[in-house]
């Protein structure tokens, strides 16, 4: 009876497993993924670039061009997901993709890296140029997110050469506006915590955060700056236990160890 149940435990999990299948293979590729409500495309990421490559969702070439890299300087395409490295409508009015790409180099008198940022659609072709000298050291340095006071998409930058943050107006349609707003969710890091809590920012307006323990007794709250991407919380004084915190109408749980 134990063999028995045994092997059916070994049938149903290689049955299991069966349901995954490798669908394609790009060899000596590293690509990440794009998708809106009725497209998907594959884009190049990685450090020490010299060709972007988009692929359509049925794996075909869809695009391929070579940026042209300032002297002194290497390229890459970030790889992270959810700050709009491949886009459509947020930096353009038209139907073509938007592409940021990334220059650095390394100051050997500031000892700091330097990055110019520009912004290509899938033709090669350059919207915007920011630079030099400004910060792309992670995710949060390239902010994109949609001010609800004024109904606008906005752009937030860090010009290390003038030590400011800036500020841009982006154009804005409704296309536009659903596609930042679908990817400004709520989300906290580390979860579980247990001394310091960074919550992302989903930009919805909302001036203030609030923590709430399981009973719905607000327990703390920090104001925030609606532009900034992330803030951190100090929770270190809460009892363990399960949490809420709440910006405007979002809200989403944590765990306090």
């Amino acid at each position: 009876m134990k063999k028995f149940m045994l092997a059916a435990a070994i049938a149903i999990t290689g049955f299991t497993f069966g349901q995954i299948t490798l669908d394609k293979n790009f060899i000596s590729e590293n690509l990440q993924v794009y998708t809106n409500a009725d497209e998907t495309f594959y884009y190049s990421v990685g450090h020490t670039m010299n060709v972007v490559k988009i692929y359509k969702a049925d794996y075909s070439l869809y695009k391929q061009f070579s940026p042209t890299v300032p002297t002194g300087y290497s390229m890459f395409v970030d790889q992270y997901h959810n700050n709009f490295i491949l886009s459509k409508n947020i930096f353009n009015t038209d139907n073509k993709l938007e592409l940021i790409i990334t220059f650095e180099k390394y100051n050997t008198v500031t000892y700091e890296r330097e990055y110019i940022i520009k912004i290509y659609n899938e033709d090669g072709n350059i919207i915007r140029e920011f630079g030099p000298n400004y910060k792309f050291t992670d995710e949060y340095d390239i902010n994109i997110y949609h001010d609800n006071t004024s109904n606008i998409n906005k752009l937030r930058l860090f010009n290390q050469n003038t030590n400011s943050t800036e500020i841009y107006s982006l154009p804005t349609t409704s296309l536009s506006t659903k596609e930042v707003q679908s990817k400004t969710k709520l989300s906290a890091f580390p979860n579980p915590a247990s001394k310091i809590l960074n919550i992302t920012n989903p930009e919805n307006g909302a001036n203030k955060i609030e923590i709430y323990d399981s009973t719905g007794k607000i327990v703390l709250t920090q104001n925030v700056n609606v532009s900034d991407s992330r803030t951190s919380i100090n929770i270190e004084t809460l009892p363990v236990g399960i949490y809420f915190y709440q910006i405007g109408a979002m809200r989403s749980k944590f765990i306090k160890n």
